[in-house]
């Protein structure tokens, strides 16, 4: 039986600078390379929900899905390469819509063709006329691999609370089994989706990314979660330098107290600190060569997403395994420049083997029944 992942979020189109160092304030620093991407945390969110379920299409497969989108007499009879790909293979059943709006601009239609070729639904992606994609400014610096970004919403901009008071209109047309958001657009909107899934019974992941505080009676409706360490303490109405090692399980307790079924923090380098009703533990990151964090936090929550609708369909739910999993793809992306480039496939978790960080000074008091 097939199941529906709904991703409802930004398509930012990404202008990357590359830099010895981030600049100081009133400051200018040469680039030492310039690089445009296709971005948001809705559309690297949506391609790695559907690649972490779905093994890397072959290259004859690849080859004969080029051929018939080419020769497709319009956009809306193109085949995904990648559905084409799959067909017949007995993959899970999993299918990726993307909730989302462009701009009638260049970077409009390549999000299309580029959603469609990674297997995304694209149908409910909106195109507003005479308005502009999202516009996201990011600058990496070059040394330790961490950015700084800054968004200007324009396209989602022109969403409304009208637009998703119905489990449908979750899912584009059809209610569907899971729905994924990010805050990147307003928050009252976010807060609209929240309740009309809670209400209707749909499980429901926030990537509480970039981050402000929900009305506490919306919490209930999370089934996941899922903050980084600043985020935390926005969520949680601490300063930044009250989240730590030691802060960690009682934020994400008091997210569990709020009604939050299952919490996860991401703590980069450190890995992840998740806690349910069953417990709660501390999962390690992975040794690897960092060349990029942008996209990190949100190949973690596609992957964590499409885990945990896999585990769902099998009747079971074991938060560890799902953190595991998103730690692994997250650490495979980090290695390669630019947000949706080094998105991995399923097969290619599935052969990773990197071991572990050092735990360091790192100290949590697991009380996980699974750890």
């Amino acid at each position: 039986m097939s199941q529906t992942i709904s991703i409802i979020g930004g398509l930012n189109a990404d202008l990357i600078m590359i830099a010895s160092r981030i600049p100081d304030r009133g400051e200018s620093v040469l680039a030492n390379e310039y690089l445009e991407a296709l971005g948001g945390k809705g559309a690297n969110s949506a391609i790695a929900t559907y690649r972490t379920c779905h093994q890397k299409p072959l290259e004859h497969e690849r080859r004969t899905a080029d051929y018939a989108i080419a020769t497709a007499t319009s956009n809306e009879e193109q085949p995904s390469l990648v559905q084409l790909a799959i067909d017949g293979r007995g993959e899970d059943s999993i299918q990726v819509k993307m909730i989302g709006a462009v701009g009638d601009d260049r970077y409009g239609e390549r999000f299309i063709v580029e959603l469609k070729e990674n297997g995304v639904d694209t149908s409910s992606i909106v195109t507003v006329p005479n308005t502009r994609s999202n516009i996201c400014f990011v600058v990496v610096e070059d040394l330790t691999r961490e950015n700084r970004c800054l968004l200007k919403l324009e396209a989602s901009a022109t969403w409304k609370k009208e637009d998703f008071i119905t489990a449908k209109q979750l899912g584009g047309g059809t209610a569907p089994d899971l729905v994924v958001a990010q805050m990147e657009i307003d928050k009252e909107i976010v807060e609209t989706m929240i309740e009309t899934a809670g209400k209707a019974g749909i499980d429901f992941c926030l990537n509480a990314a970039p981050a402000t505080p929900i009305g506490e009676r919306f919490y209930r409706y999370l089934t996941h979660l899922i903050v980084n360490e600043s985020e935390a303490a926005i969520m949680s109405g601490r300063d930044r330098d009250e989240v730590n090692e030691e802060a960690c399980p009682v934020i994400a307790q008091e997210f569990l107290n709020r009604g939050v079924k299952n919490a996860v923090i991401t703590l980069g380098e450190r890995g992840a600190f998740y806690a349910n009703a069953t417990g709660s533990d501390h999962s390690l990151a992975f040794n690897v060569k960092v060349k990029d964090t942008t996209g990190a936090g949100d190949t973690f929550t596609g992957a964590y997403a499409s885990d945990y609708l896999r585990q769902k369909a099998k009747g079971i739910w074991d938060i560890k395994s799902a953190v595991i999993r998103a730690n692994k793809a997250a650490a495979i992306t980090i290695q390669t420049v630019g947000a949706q480039d080094g998105i991995p496939w399923a097969d290619e978790i599935d052969n990773f083997n990197a071991p572990h960080k050092a735990p360091g000074s790192i100290r949590f008091n697991s009380t996980a029944a699974n750890a």
